[in-house]
């Protein structure tokens, strides 16, 4: 005999099974797993024309793929090479991109257009990473590839919003006013590369593009050039480009410095109520000062009465004092600043006496910093940094491979050797437009971080790599 039960049927008898087990109760009844996550990126199954076609003609291309996609930042991520005057209209629907060329094709020339992380499919946003298209408008695809790697020369570090660029004329207002012929992005490592090139001249430049337009017209744009031509095929060498500004992008005031306030604004150099050895008390002040007076500053030493303060200087911006008292290890201090001691150049004093309450850090709150290099290269008269927060916190030009400091505050460090070309103590921007043309000055960033441990003797040797 045939028995044939249906799912619901199997159901339904699986419940009267539970309803009769009674107090023995019945086991969680849990739907089917929807199966295996998708991990897998979109790939692509038919493009019209076909990849790497050539004598093409038309002004429309057609990608598809073998699941639903979507486009992600395409303006940002996808490139065409070479780089069109008008940029195409690119859009996707269901498994499909499509794409409408605006730019009149270029004879004979191969195009790549380079689609970054702009593809993902819809259901698990799997990105389809590095996806490359290429067609040719001859009768044959170029071959050539020219590849290297561009970092910020003021931090030694790559940054992935940097282009690297190719021009075809050695015009120095070419960079400002005309479009490259070919772009390629820099990864976080930063390296590049071009594919697909023709033979030929081509001059290298790298950008940190602030508005978009692939142009350096701004001196807060970070740029970067290589000194002489390259000729395609005869130098196919890695290149490295060291990228700068001109000038530093302002940045905007932290909130407390921008709130309106009718209070005179001042901040100091005490930290969590301690201020470090062998420094001086510094106040600085949010706006100019028009009226300062130095007998209206009072300083308490523990138990001791108040006095006035002695050995305080004015700064010439008349925005910063400092107070050169000989204060001591390990000692509380009161600070007291009468309400009518200052005022600034909007008419503000203080609405009452301000009281600083401190202490003076010891020597056991320090450590001992021993730095030893390895292959330092003392011709270019290196400095080395130490950086906290993007701030160069200290610094000692290098006459030998070691540097000692005694008393040095505890934390993490990251590390940096500065070549300093002109010996000013300083890193100093190059110069694209002056003639002669001058290469930024180069900083080695170091991937170790020390840490300064307190009350200990920290030594560190570090092995540089060739630069």
């Amino acid at each position: 005999m045939k028995f044939s039960f249906s799912l619901s049927a199997i159901f339904v008898y699986f419940i009267l099974l539970c309803f009769a087990a009674g107090n023995y109760g019945c086991a969680n009844i849990v739907p089917p797993s929807g199966g295996t996550i998708d991990s897998f990126p979109p790939s692509l199954v038919r493009a019209i024309p076909k990849d790497s076609a050539l004598q093409f003609t038309g002004n429309k291309l057609i990608l598809q793929f073998n699941e639903f996609i979507e486009l992600k930042n395409p303006n940002e991520q996808i490139i065409i090479s070479p780089y069109p005057s008008v940029q195409p209209l690119i859009t996707s629907n269901l498994k499909t991109i499509s794409i409408k060329l605006k730019d009149t094709l270029l004879p004979n020339t191969t195009y790549t257009i380079d689609f970054g992380t702009a593809i993902a499919d819809i259901n698990e946003g799997n990105i389809l990473k590095d996806f490359q298209y290429s067609f040719s408008t001859g009768n044959k695809l170029d071959t050539h590839s020219l590849s290297g790697n561009v970092f910020m020369a003021e931090t030694g570090k790559a940054d992935s919003t940097v282009w690297a660029l190719l021009y075809l004329e050695e015009k120095d207002s070419t960079v400002a006013k005309k479009n490259p012929a070919y772009v390629a992005r820099v990864n976080g490592k930063g390296n590049f590369q071009f594919n697909r090139l023709p033979e030929g001249k081509y001059y290298l430049y790298a950008l940190k593009d602030a508005d978009g337009n692939k142009k350096y017209n701004q001196p807060i744009e970070s740029f970067a050039f290589l000194d002489a031509p390259i000729t395609i095929p005869n130098d196919l060498n890695s290149k490295t480009l060291y990228a700068f500004a001109t000038e530093k992008e302002r940045k905007k005031e932290a909130a407390r410095d921008a709130k309106k306030t009718d209070k005179l604004v001042f901040f100091t150099n005490i930290q969590d109520g301690a201020l470090e050895l062998n420094d001086t008390v510094s106040i600085r002040f949010k706006d100019r000062l028009i009226y300062v007076d130095t007998n209206a500053i009072y300083l308490k030493e523990d138990t001791l009465g108040f006095k006035k303060a002695t050995g305080i200087i004015y700064d010439s911006s008349a925005q910063r004092l400092s107070i050169k008292t000989g204060l001591k290890s390990g000692t509380q201090y009161q600070l007291v600043l009468s309400k009518d001691f200052a005022k600034d150049s909007s008419g503000r004093m203080l609405a009452k006496n301000d009281t600083l309450r401190f202490r003076v850090k010891t020597e056991k709150e320090y450590g001992s910093m021993k730095i030893a290099f390895r292959q330092l290269d003392l011709s270019r008269n290196p400095v080395m940094q130490l950086i906290q927060n993007d701030q160069i916190v200290f610094q000692r030009s290098m006459k030998g491979n070691e540097v000692f400091v005694k008393l040095f505050k505890p934390g993490n460090y990251q590390l940096q050797v500065l070549y300093d070309t002109n010996g000013n103590g300083i890193w100093d921007p190059g110069a694209f437009f002056a003639s002669p043309k001058l290469q930024p000055e180069i900083v080695q960033f170091i991937e170790k971080e020390i840490f300064i441990k307190q009350n200990w003797d920290n030594e560190f040797e570090i092995a540089l790599p060739n630069n």
